[in-house]
């Protein structure tokens, strides 16, 4: 039964010729997960992205992206936490290509991200800092269309402070 199933999905994700890659005046809208150059840890995200093209410029993207991520060490008899959120405007160039399944794509990113650190150990309360400001930072990435509304995405990106992180996830054409 499972192979059936297997066999028909991906018949169904492959057959179809012709894939819209990235066309003006849509939206585009996925999860993420990835792995944050800060830490280590596992962060979570949601992409948003509305297509247009600028005359004699291209076809670009705009939009907003979220992201959370948190981790703990043990550090000399105790534990640090540290809980991140990043919330911010993104603005993507879309390369054109021969194919309509890739669409690679460079940008900016204007966010901010604010935290918080705590610590449970000896002299707990103490200890409480948290961290926040504005970045600018620098992203690109791919997405592959397996079906004319779905799309798996890879992204990596780099900024200040402490943005910087390797995902991957979904996008679908709304």
């Amino acid at each position: 039964m499972f192979r059936k199933i297997s066999a028909a999905v991906f018949c169904f994700m492959f057959s179809i010729g012709v894939f819209a890659q990235f066309t003006p005046e849509n939206h585009y809208l996925g999860p993420s997960v990835g792995l944050s150059f800060l830490g280590s840890a596992p962060q979570l995200g949601v992409n948003y992205e509305y297509s247009m093209v600028v005359q004699d410029f291209g076809t670009i993207g705009i939009g907003g992206i979220f992201r959370y991520w948190g981790y703990s060490e043990d550090y000399y008899g105790g534990e640090w936490s540290y809980s991140n959120v990043m919330i911010g405007a993104q603005g993507n160039y879309h390369f054109k290509l021969n194919t309509d399944k890739f669409d690679p794509w460079a940008g900016l990113v204007l966010a901010y991200h604010g935290g918080s650190v705590s610590w449970d150990g000896p002299h707990a309360g103490y200890a409480s800092p948290s961290h926040g400001g504005f970045f600018l930072g620098l992203q690109g990435g791919v997405r592959y269309w397996f079906t004319p509304t779905l799309a798996g995405t890879a992204r990596l990106g780099f900024g200040t402070l402490s943005y910087g992180s390797l995902e991957v996830g979904v996008d679908f054409k709304l």
